[in-house]
């Protein structure tokens, strides 16, 4: 009884740890934004480069630029790129980030939990 008591405890410790260090929408928008390359036409904060400032965009007008047709000069679709509804919803809330203390710098994308 002791040894399952052991595990059974040691299991809900085990898994509020996981749970503390997974990323919220934030980071995970984040995420989206290093592993889609964003920031190498929208600069490293949003701010405009070869495309346009889209600091503090709409979730809905992130998703609409993702997946609208692809324009002479304009962005590409992101269709077929694995890229999701959710990821837009999650970018427009890292861009909302922008700025502010919530804000991720971190930079490694393909790490699980990155460290800022």
């Amino acid at each position: 009884m002791r040894t399952i008591s052991f595990y059974v405890a040691f299991g809900m410790i085990a898994s509020s740890l996981g749970s503390a260090h997974a990323l919220d929408a934030v980071g995970e928008g984040r995420r989206a934004w290093l592993r889609f390359n964003c920031y190498g036409c929208h600069g490293g904060n949003g701010a405009g480069g070869m495309g346009p400032n889209i600091q503090h965009t709409e979730a809905g007008d992130v998703s609409s630029a993702m997946w609208g047709d692809a324009r002479e000069g304009g962005m590409r679709s992101f269709a077929g790129t694995g890229a999701t509804l959710q990821d837009a919803s999650n970018i427009a809330k890292y861009l909302a980030s922008i700025g502010t203390a919530r804000e991720p710098k971190w930079l490694q994308w393909w790490v699980p939990v990155p460290h800022k």
